[in-house]
């Protein structure tokens, strides 16, 4: 026990040298878009952008690096007297002016250029400035005496304190070595006792557990003590994989990557599981196990996971399995969190399982942002977010995923399987070879920095053309032929540009935030190909880690249309399609009015031929059928009535118009009209022609007399009826018959 005793005194010496402050350096080069290695000037501009001089050619920090600046130095400044070194002055915040032997400049930092109409602003106080009357940018005795004590040498041209504190140092021909600001840092460890600690068991008694090739060694209060195949009853060989306590006592344990029991130890006894549960030969090694609750255990291997139900010795599929293995089958290792939250990480992704609300389901949640997918290792510490080591350094998970690098003292290595551990001082270690590991505690990397960051557009450009920082400060208005564009920005987080998260949309086109980090540093793009014509407005913010997100900087642009599609041209088409329509409607309402009135036409013509035929119809024939002397069924009726009320009154002399309108219940003017429009009589006609041609029926079918015949048919007067009839019919009466009484 005296060894865990100090181990831990080790570990606390250690975690209390580690609260000391580091920094990181960095330099910057050629390679990262300086014009050249002799940095004579630096000035800071109000966006935080760095103005560089390197001999005459100007450029500018992007967070990252640099971008060239046009310059003509044709249209600069000539100084009337040769000046012995470089200076700057700011002529209120919208004006620098620098110069150097030879040339003055005046730079915009509004809009990123330089300007060449120094008249405009030439007054007593910028002559003083050309005349050298401002301080140099070669380093004072402060700044001498400040790089001494930081160890930094004096082989420096210029040097300047950025924002955030950094330091930044111009060299003759090495660029710019930057200093950042002081900060804690992660350490690198190489005690094997501490590495062996990490990479062991620590079950709920404090015991630590080494899974060794030779059995098992347990350290406790009472010392250490070693399980074997020879002392532990049951054992099958001595090479124990992996040992993991139950909440029954018990110790889950694997012998032999695939051999697994239960390990009772106050009994030295070894229970095997693979005889009752045959199913386990399908996985080819066992990785490790986490409990998932008092019942039921997840155990997981580099083939697939299952579960085991660790009071009845049975197996059950792994609920998630087919949200993760459709990434891989290959699981790493697995915690249980706090919240009952599972954490599965795998050879291609880490994926968090949460169980829904009702407790009949899951979520599963694939990690996104990592710094490598392939997941060694994972850690809670005392605060319960989750660390992840990967094949590729470190990342915290929770509350948002953060990727740390050199800069924060951690290595981008590959780091051990399930080799990490949270201590209890709050200290993390994560072991990335057999006598190496990383250890730090997670406030260190707390944002303490209250700045909110802000952003600056760095680069634009238009189907893969870049635009002046100019037109960036302007509203920018694009034909809609160019319209890929590609947008870069920095929040010039010059400190931890790793720890820099963004999000940006295009309003206008996106509804949501995009989230984004940036590999290389702080500089980040965004692309948006084949924009539809509009007016946009590109939206950014930037913050550190999970700190609040800063102001948002916009850019306001506009595809402009075609001019086919333009609003003229659509009032056009509009016009024209409103002619067009104007025109096909009215030609279809002429063709409608035209076919009408043939229609109408038709109809009259044959309604008229109707007509005739039931004029004839009843002019020609003796016998009146109400369904050939009319066109309709309303004429058909009014016939009916008639006839009905005449052959009933057939005898009554005295029965006229007026009765027989008052029969038909119509006025005497309307079955005037309804009777000529019919049969083109009068209703005195139709009555005189109705009695007559009764009389030429009974004429033709009976023996009466003819004055018996007048009588029945309303006649007075024999002379009266033969003259009415001969006048229909051509013939007196006594004519008319002679035929039939021949026929006879």
């Amino acid at each position: 026990m005296s060894n865990l005793r100090n181990l831990f005194l080790y570990i606390f010496f250690f975690s209390a040298l580690s609260l000391c402050a580091q920094i990181s350096i960095k330099r910057w080069t050629v390679s990262d878009g300086l014009p050249t290695g002799e940095v004579q000037q630096m000035v800071a501009l109000p966006n935080k952008q760095v103005l560089v001089n390197c001999e005459g050619v100007f450029c500018l920090s992007n967070g990252c690096g640099f971008t060239v600046l046009p310059c003509d130095r044709l249209h600069c400044l000539k100084l009337e007297h040769y000046s012995e070194d470089y200076a700057h002055w700011w002529q209120s915040d919208s004006l620098l002016w620098l110069h150097d032997f030879y040339y003055a400049y005046l730079f915009d930092p509004l809009t990123r250029t330089f300007r060449y109409d120094f008249s405009m602003y030439c007054d007593e106080s910028v002559r003083r400035f050309l005349h050298g009357d401002t301080p140099t940018e070669r380093l004072t005795h402060a700044w001498r005496i400040r790089l001494d004590s930081l160890g930094l040498g004096s082989r420096f041209t210029t040097a300047m304190e950025d924002w955030q504190g950094g330091i930044w140092l111009g060299t003759t021909n090495e660029g710019i070595i930057y200093r950042s600001p002081e900060r804690p840092m992660a350490r690198q460890v190489d005690d094997p006792k501490l590495i062996d600690l990490v990479r062991s068991t620590t079950d709920s008694h404090g015991t630590v557990w080494h899974c060794k090739r030779e059995g098992l060694e347990c350290e406790s209060d009472s010392g250490i003590n070693h399980y074997n195949k020879n002392n532990v009853d049951g054992l099958p060989h001595n090479r124990i994989t992996f040992i993991h306590e139950l909440a029954d006592g018990r110790y889950l344990t694997c012998d032999s990557l695939t051999l697994l029991g239960y390990f009772y130890k106050e009994m030295s006894k070894f229970t095997l599981l693979n005889e009752r549960l045959p199913q386990l030969s399908q996985y080819r090694r066992l990785v490790g196990a986490c409990s998932i609750d008092d019942q039921w255990v997840m155990v997981y291997s580099q083939n697939g996971a299952f579960m085991l139900d660790v009071t009845a010795d049975t197996l059950a599929n792994f609920f998630p399995s087919k949200d993760i293995e459709c990434f891989s089958n290959k699981y790493n290792c697995v915690v249980n969190d706090s919240r009952g939250q599972l954490w599965v990480g795998t050879q291609n992704g880490l994926f968090r399982i949460q169980r829904n609300e009702k407790g009949n389901g899951y979520f599963c949640t694939h990690i996104d942002g990592m710094a490598n997918n392939c997941i060694r290792s994972l850690v809670i510490d005392k605060r319960g977010d989750v660390w992840a080591g990967t094949a590729c350094g470190i990342s915290r998970v929770t509350p948002t995923v953060v990727n740390y690098n050199n800069d924060d003292g951690m290595p981008e290595l590959s780091l051990m399987e399930r080799s990490a551990a949270s201590l209890s001082d709050s200290s993390i270690v994560f072991v990335y070879g057999p006598d190496k590991a990383i250890m730090f505690r997670p406030e260190w990397f707390d944002t303490k920095d209250t700045t909110i960051l802000s952003v600056v557009m760095t680069a634009m450009s238009v189907n893969g053309e870049s635009l002046s920082l100019e037109r960036l400060s302007a509203r920018c208005s694009f034909p809609y032929n160019q319209n890929y564009l590609t947008f870069q920005f920095s929040a010039l987080n010059y400190a931890s540009p790793s720890h820099t998260r963004y999000r940006y949309r295009l309003d206008g086109l996106d509804n949501t935030w995009q989230y984004s980090t940036s590999s290389d540093g702080s500089l980040c793009e965004a692309t948006y190909r084949a924009l539809p014509p509009g007016k946009y407005t590109f939206e950014v913010q930037a913050a550190v880690d999970n700190g609040e997100w800063g102001e948002t900087t916009r850019l306001v642009l506009t595809i402009r249309p075609p001019f086919w599609l333009t609003w003229w041209a659509k009032l056009f088409y509009l016009l024209v399609g409103s002619a067009v329509i104007a025109f096909l409607l009215a030609s279809y309402l002429k063709r409608k009015r035209q076919k009408m009135e043939r229609e109408n036409d038709r109809r009259v013509n044959q309604l008229f031929e109707l007509r005739e035929e039931a004029r004839h119809e009843f002019a020609e024939n003796t016998n009146i059928d109400p369904q050939k002397i009319t066109v309709n069924s309303e004429e058909e009726q009014l016939a009916e009535r008639m006839l009905k009320a005449l052959e009933t009154h057939l005898s009554d002399a005295d029965y006229g118009v007026d009765q027989l309108a008052q029969d038909v219940f119509m006025s005497r003017s309307a079955l005037y009209t309804k009777l000529r429009n019919m049969l083109g009589i009068s209703p005195a006609d139709f009555i005189r022609n109705v009695r007559l041609k009764h009389a030429a029926q009974l004429l033709s079918d009976t023996d009466l007399a003819i004055g018996e015949i007048a009588e029945r048919v309303g006649y007075n007067t024999h002379k009266a009826f033969a003259s009415n009839f001969k006048k229909m019919f051509g013939v007196l009466p006594s004519e008319y018959r002679t035929p039939s009484i021949q026929d006879k």
